[in-house]
């Protein structure tokens, strides 16, 4: 069993605490084994968990065991995961399943908002990890759309490798995450709806 202060004084969100704090912290983490291909956290589900990689790996997925679904990044020891859940209290964006035979750190219900009151430094770790995750995500999209679509001038039909053309609506969906929400542009509601356009602005 790991010395649980030694090992998250370690971890970067932890090391601007001083070591009380880190104790305390110590005092109310949980100890798990995950088995390779276990389920740690499931994309969709509400759970104010935080988890730390003690050793092992893990994988965070996208769209899980679906068509469209990607891996988006792969974490090692020291490495955490599901603070977003902490800050914005919002359903699991991706799920995290362990990758090998791997054991992690839980600390559940921490208020991390007060934490950062504390120790401001969190907050720029907490950017750097976002930093990385979008980094992370626009080159799962190039990878995914490319860095050159041709699309057409006139229709916006993007041409496929196959040759043919398909809706640009269709095509992001088809290649990445996203859906579409249909809705008019105040320009556009203007120009094809005037009155409705001229009660709206009175």
């Amino acid at each position: 069993m790991i010395n649980k202060v030694d090992f998250l004084a370690k971890v970067s969100i932890f090391s601007h605490m001083k070591k009380p704090d880190i104790h305390r912290i110590a005092e109310l983490v949980q100890y798990h084994f995950f088995h390779d291909g276990d389920l740690i956290i499931r994309e969709g589900d509400r759970d104010r968990q935080l988890f730390i990689i003690v050793n092992g790996k893990a994988e965070v997925i996208k769209n899980l065991g679906e068509k469209n679904e990607k891996r988006v990044r792969t974490l090692g020891p020291y490495s955490y995961f599901g603070e977003m859940a902490l800050i914005d209290d919002l359903v699991r964006s991706a799920s995290v399943v362990a990758k090998e035979e791997t054991q992690a750190l839980s600390l559940a219900q921490w208020d991390l908002r007060q934490e950062i009151k504390k120790y401001p430094a969190m907050a720029f770790e907490l950017l750097k990890m976002l930093s990385q995750r979008i980094r992370a995500i626009e080159k799962t999209m190039i990878n995914t759309l490319g860095t050159f679509l041709p699309i057409c001038a006139n229709c916006k039909r993007i041409r496929e490798i196959n040759g043919s053309w398909t809706p640009i609506e269709r095509y992001v969906s088809d290649h990445s995450e996203t859906e579409f929400s249909h809705s008019v542009c105040p320009e556009c509601t203007k120009e094809l709806y005037p009155e409705y356009a001229k009660k709206m602005s009175l």
